[in-house]
């Protein structure tokens, strides 16, 4: 009887296997053994992790302070004198006008200048020669390579392709001075001269 019962159990074991797989096929057939998706994570800004009337979506730990864009000592002129030596030169800015001299052009070339403001100064663009004439100006103190006269503003010409150093102040050159008129001493008239003696003389008496 128990080699009945073995050949039995043998003949069962395979039938078995062959349902727990054609069940697993069926399964994995109509979607059952997938793993559920994970949902997809949005391209956008998350919402916050607590409400909003717990903790403040904005805080700070100091209150806001005002940040400076522009540079007052520079922002606040629109005229400039800046000079290198080295070769020598010097500009002079007024308004949207550059005058730029060097010792073979004492009398200076005026040249259209657009102004440009950044927070550490302000640059003025325009063209020389058809290529960029460039005088940025920064608000950093900068010493007289040949006087050592220390002055407010840092200077950066950038002309012909080269950039020179130099120093800047706020405020155009000073006017030449002209000379006083010479003061001259009033010219006294004429004395008239006296008449004839006998014009002055009385008609004698008949």
């Amino acid at each position: 009887m128990f080699p009945r019962l073995a050949s039995l159990a043998l003949l069962i074991l395979p039938l078995a296997a062959c349902d727990t797989q054609a069940l697993s096929d069926l399964r994995r057939g109509i979607g059952l053994d997938q793993a559920a998706a994970e949902p997809e994570v949005p391209a956008g800004p998350r919402p916050p992790a607590v409400s909003p009337l717990e903790q403040p979506i904005e805080t700070a730990e100091a209150p806001p302070r005002p940040v400076s864009m522009a540079e007052p000592l520079t922002y606040r002129n629109t005229a400039f004198l800046a000079g290198g030596n080295e070769p020598a030169w010097t500009v002079e800015i007024a308004g949207n006008t550059a005058t730029y001299r060097t010792p073979d052009s004492p009398s200076g070339r005026q040249i259209p200048v657009n102004r440009l403001v950044f927070n550490q100064g302000v640059e003025y663009i325009g063209v020389l020669n058809g290529r960029p004439f460039v005088v940025n100006l920064r608000a950093e103190r900068c010493r007289d390579s040949m006087s050592g006269a220390r002055l407010p503003l840092t200077a950066r010409l950038t002309v012909a392709g080269e950039a020179q150093p130099g120093c800047g102040t706020p405020g155009a050159a000073p006017a030449p001075v002209e000379a006083a008129p010479v003061a001259t001493a009033p010219v006294a008239p004429a004395a008239q001269a006296a008449p004839p003696a006998e014009v002055l003389a009385a008609p004698a008496a008949g």
